[in-house]
């Protein structure tokens, strides 16, 4: 499958390996990963006016249309502004569920399981709501981690603010959220979501990290080494 891939400036930034991990478990899975020609930022959170958000939205999905029918955004706010500015000539389309359906467990070369390790999904804001934006499966983070040999050992703060829109104007508030967030959990936390991980990442506990998704599929294919 071809798909027209659209990074967002996290993952050429702050997030480079999850925009490696992501291209790596398509490889192994067969797929083409073609990134969008000089695309352009989304706009995120910080643009505030909301029809210039959509207005760059739009150049990225007219870029993406000349790619493929498909398009491919791993980072949450990228996947929910994306979505908002498509027509119904393009699809666009979360890591997440291209990894829920049934093929991907027939094409995922798995060398190793997780040996029952612990860990907490966190999909944070953004890929759970709104409703209309948001991802069109239910609970995949645990079914992938379950079916990885993972142990699914909390869910309570799936979907709690880690405070990373407020991580570079109010420091001390997102921290505040996102040990709130740690506090909830139990072992070690999984997400799919940039600025979540940089946030939780500089506020974790000792002794305790988080991952993307993505390591634990490369791990599991025999591509990386530890966790």
């Amino acid at each position: 499958m071809r798909y027209a891939y659209y990074p967002g400036c996290s993952l050429k930034g702050s997030a480079k390996g999850l925009d490696e991990g992501v291209k790596k478990v398509f490889s192994a899975l067969g797929d083409e990963l073609v990134e969008i020609p000089d695309w352009n930022c989304c706009g995120a959170f910080e643009f505030g006016e909301k029809e210039r958000i959509l207005a760059l939205s739009q150049a990225n999905i007219r870029k993406g249309r000349e790619v493929s029918s498909e398009i491919i955004a791993p980072c949450p706010a990228c996947l929910k502004n994306l979505r908002e500015a498509a027509d119904s000539s393009v699809s666009v389309l979360h890591p997440l569920e291209v990894f829920s359906e049934a093929s991907f467990w027939d094409r995922l070369p798995m060398k190793r399981d997780l040996g029952g390790r612990p860990f907490t999904p966190y999909y944070g804001c953004i890929l759970l709501r709104p409703r209309e934006f948001a991802l069109r499966v239910r609970d995949p983070m645990e079914e992938i981690i379950t079916r990885l040999g993972g142990k699914v050992v909390s869910s309570q703060v799936k979907a709690q603010c880690c405070g990373g829109n407020l991580f570079f104007k109010e420091l001390e508030v997102s921290e505040r959220l996102a040990k709130k967030v740690w506090e909830g959990a139990s072992g070690d936390i999984v997400t799919f979501c940039p600025l979540c991980h940089l946030v939780l990442k500089t506020f974790s506990e000792k002794g305790r990290r988080v991952f993307y998704l993505t390591d634990l599929i490369l791990y599991v294919m025999g591509e990386r080494e530890f966790l």
